[in-house]
């Protein structure tokens, strides 16, 4: 193809045609022109469809994290609510008996108190959109910033309801009820074929009861407990917070998936 057109050229020169040479001259320039302009345009569409699917994929792996908190979130609430009601339930029986060995399954009701719950913390995606730079593939501006938003937020609830656990369970509660309980590991979904735990109870139950029939433990105990339910009614109340923000962010993400 170059060879035919320098021919043209070289024909229109040998036969002293210069106006005829610039005017083809200048038609093969737009030609080329054109030709680039062409190239740049298909360069320009694969490059926005790759970037396109990129950024399908990441609100695809978004969507599953925070599906993923999500069903995180719902976890912790069920085991807050059942530590606030076993909480509850000895601060109340102990007014009315006045006695904590006299609460039914004391040492059961106790053990609740020792669940420790961390901030269920799932953010692969957003990482990998943040440690790549790739975070502008999110072409709507509104979405990108409610992504951003949501996962500053999420790191404010991260801190409060770890910050608790570290500063007030681990520091104040737990070393209390962990020094007034018999530790089964059936009360802490462990299973143990070779622990009989009614031989164990032989064993303990006498400083277990005289351990709980003291007032001063009896005083640490009650406070102890009353704590963790405020604890747990806090950090609850933070977990509730964040999901309420991962769900309306996931149905905007839903929603950007869908057109």
């Amino acid at each position: 193809m170059i060879k035919f057109f320098r021919k043209i050229r070289q024909k229109l020169l040998s036969e002293n045609k210069f106006s005829k040479y610039f005017m083809y001259a200048l038609g093969e320039i737009i030609l080329v022109v054109i030709g680039i302009l062409i190239a740049l345009q298909i360069n320009g569409w694969n490059t926005h469809r790759v970037n396109k699917n990129k950024e399908q994929e990441y609100l695809v792996g978004l969507k599953s994290d925070l599906e993923n908190q999500i069903n995180a979130f719902n976890g912790r609430i069920k085991i807050y609510d059942v530590i606030i009601d076993k909480g509850e339930s000895i601060v109340t029986d102990f007014a009315t008996a006045g006695k904590l060995i006299e609460i039914d399954s004391i040492n059961i009701k106790l053990s609740y108190m020792m669940y420790a719950l961390n901030y269920p913390d799932t953010q692969t995606t957003f990482n990998e959109l943040i440690a790549t730079g790739q975070i502008n593939l999110i072409q709507e501006k509104s979405l990108r910033s409610k992504i951003i938003r949501y996962y500053q937020d999420s790191e404010d609830s991260k801190s409060n309801v770890n910050s608790n656990v570290e500063s007030v369970f681990y520091q104040h509660i737990f070393p209390i009820i962990k020094s007034s309980i018999i530790v089964h590991f059936d009360n802490f979904q462990f299973k143990s074929e070779k622990v009989n735990k009614e031989l164990l109870n032989e064993k303990l139950i006498t400083t277990f009861e005289t351990n709980l029939r003291d007032p001063f433990k009896e005083f640490e105990v009650i406070n102890a407990v009353s704590l963790r339910v405020m604890e747990a009614n806090t950090n609850k109340g933070h977990i509730l917070f964040a999901k309420d923000l991962a769900q309306t962010l996931l149905r905007d993400i839903e929603s950007e998936l869908s057109k």
